[in-house]
């Protein structure tokens, strides 16, 4: 794209503009630089600003602040150098760091890759970079500024690979590439959250099979889960064409095209970022288990039994060094930990029993059919073809059973209370029986406090 255009449409911008002018009005060398001019570049649209600026010139953060009507947060630690005043809202977002160096040419010269080593100062509205950026713009190669790069920061070796996945038709310099392998121990000195954004936008990017891809090849996969490495060539039985890691890898391949599947069959499915996380990692981890259960029976037979157990303590480790909120971990858990539920359903398998199942999973049944769809797909065995029907009218129905607010979260008919006046004392029987109704609710076989009193009396009668 000529720069000359690219100058006219950076101060066309609404918050560019504005900020252009202050910074010539108190000659502040306020810089934009990064990700927003490189896809400028490339004539794609942005809505994430990176700006540069000397310390020295840190009061002007409160006069952004002002212009902007916005208030920045800081994120990083300055003594590592990673200090960032950051805004985020659901039309921009604005990171802001000081300068690398004494001049733009210095800071240029300490990033990450050459494609983001480009700045436009809003104060005189002249270009600068590093060396190779354009070209390397234009090939579309993912090269490092720098020797150093990768040891001034290990994450830029996931950086790397994200980009491969959000930038459309870029590959990584084979020098990189090398290099990356040969230092990939380095990233178990960074903390865990750090780590955890980086593979959060490779899952969350629109090819993130590309990114499972190159962390596989470059061996950063064994490297951060190590609990993967026993799963290589390990076989499996006959519903299943691949190894495990194999298997593993296409399952995320078939995540997107399990919500296209939904999708023609009338089955809108919206996923908040944290769903479709939750579901990414739950694909990655729901069968680490199974080399812990590897058995055959007496006919060769392969088994993996409880597997889904062994899974959830491996991944619970994991989650735990990567600092997964709470919420995150519960969800991707309790896939796991129910991830063959439908996969086992037999053709026989009656409509009571599936409400009981979306009751059980509760508001991740959409998450756990997509799982379902993609396993399925994932896993072509010569035993798997005939179970696809089954398992696609299963999930649909599945569906639009979710759809019943008093399946996923029936309303409660009685109270402990209730059972307590059959003479029953506070304890786990109470619960038990409450339990009992609450199945036989979802179910449709009671409808209103009366019926429940009276099946009370009828099955459980009066306690001693």
């Amino acid at each position: 794209m000529d720069q000359n255009l690219v100058r006219e449409e950076i101060l066309q911008d609404r918050i560019l503009s504005k900020l252009s002018r202050l910074a010539k009005e108190k000659k502040i060398p306020l810089f934009l630089v990064g990700g927003y001019l490189r896809d400028l570049l490339l004539g794609i649209p942005r809505k994430d600003y990176d700006f540069t600026l000397p310390k020295e010139a840190s009061p002007f953060i409160a006069t952004l602040e002002e212009a902007l009507h916005l208030c920045f947060f800081k994120v990083g630690k300055e003594e590592r150098s990673t200090l960032t005043y950051r805004i985020n809202k659901e039309d921009v977002s604005i990171d802001l760091t000081f300068l690398q160096g004494k001049t733009i040419e210095e800071d240029l010269r300490r990033r990450d890759f050459t494609i983001n080593a480009t700045a436009f100062s809003l104060q005189d509205e002249s270009f600068h970079f590093a060396e190779k950026s354009l070209e390397d713009i234009e090939k579309k190669s993912i090269r490092t500024v720098s020797k150093e790069s990768i040891n001034q920061d290990p994450l830029r070796m996931l950086r790397a690979i994200r980009y491969l996945c959000t930038l459309q038709g870029f590959v990584m310099e084979e020098g990189l590439r090398e290099e990356i392998i040969l230092k990939r121990e380095k990233i178990l000195g960074l903390p865990g959250e750090r780590i955890k954004a980086e593979l959060d936008q490779i899952l969350l990017s629109s090819c993130p099979s590309i990114g499972m891809k190159s962390l596989n090849e470059s061996h950063l996969l064994f490297t951060l889960f190590p609990e993967f490495k026993g799963l290589e060539n390990l076989g499996q039985n006959d519903h299943h064409h691949l190894d495990i890691l194999s298997h593993t890898l296409l399952l995320v391949e078939k995540i997107p095209w399990a919500l296209e599947w939904v999708a023609q069959h009338r089955h809108e499915i919206f996923l908040t970022h944290e769903d479709r996380l939750s579901l990414y990692y739950a694909a990655l981890f729901h069968d680490i288990g199974k080399q812990n259960t590897y058995s055959k029976d007496e006919n060769e037979k392969v088994h993996f039994y409880d597997h889904e157990a062994f899974s959830i303590q491996a991944a619970e480790k994991i989650m735990e060094r990567l600092h997964f909120s709470n919420q995150m971990e519960n969800k991707v858990l309790h896939l796991i930990k129910h991830h063959m539920r439908i996969l086992n359903l037999s053709c026989e398998t009656r409509e009571t029993a599936l409400k009981r199942l979306v009751n059980q999973i509760g508001d991740e049944t959409p998450l756990l059919v997509l799982h379902t769809f993609a396993d399925k797909e994932a896993s072509r065995g010569i035993l798997s073809f005939q179970n696809d029907e089954i398992v696609e009218n299963h999930c649909l129905r599945i569906l639009e059973l979710f759809k019943e607010k008093e399946i996923v979260h029936p309303p409660p008919l009685i109270t402990g209370h209730d059972v307590m006046t059959l003479g029953y004392p506070p304890g786990p029987r109470v619960g038990q029986i409450l339990h009992y109704v609450r199945q036989k609710q979802v179910e449709g076989g009671i409808k209103n406090r009366e019926e429940v009193l009276k099946l009370l009396r009828q099955t459980f009668g009066q306690e001693g």
